[in-house]
């Protein structure tokens, strides 16, 4: 069975702990490891040194904002998962995040333990 590493790229820490706890609800011993950053930056900076399976990340960010990121990321590593997670449900910020190379956009409210499953299970 595959065991998943998972980004998550959030400047709210608080999204990130609930967030990581439904991860581990829902994927379990599905999980290698699940990491955390808070910028855009500090993404490409860990993705220098590791490799993830899956990232999620959120657009409105200090430093480097995530359509940005994600644009940079998917330049560098053609076959990345990034996922968009944010409050935003605007179709310009879905259509930015897309066109950067996101895989997908989930918004923060709908994120639970099927729409997680089906991101990361799909393969």
């Amino acid at each position: 069975m595959k065991k998943f590493r998972i980004l998550l790229v959030d400047d709210n820490r608080k999204f990130l702990q609930a967030f990581r706890f439904l991860l581990e609800e829902a994927l379990g011993d599905k999980i290698m490891s699940v990491q955390e950053v808070y910028n855009g930056q500090e993404c490409l900076d860990l993705l220098k040194k590791q490799t993830m399976d899956v990232i999620f990340m959120d657009i409105n960010m200090p430093v480097l904002d995530g359509i940005e990121a994600t644009r940079k990321a998917t330049m560098l590593y053609r076959d990345i998962n990034i996922i968009a997670v944010s409050f935003h449900d605007e179709m310009k910020y879905i259509k930015q995040m897309i066109e950067a190379g996101a895989k997908n956009y989930v918004i923060k409210e709908d994120l639970n333990k099927n729409i997680l499953e089906r991101i990361i299970l799909r393969d």
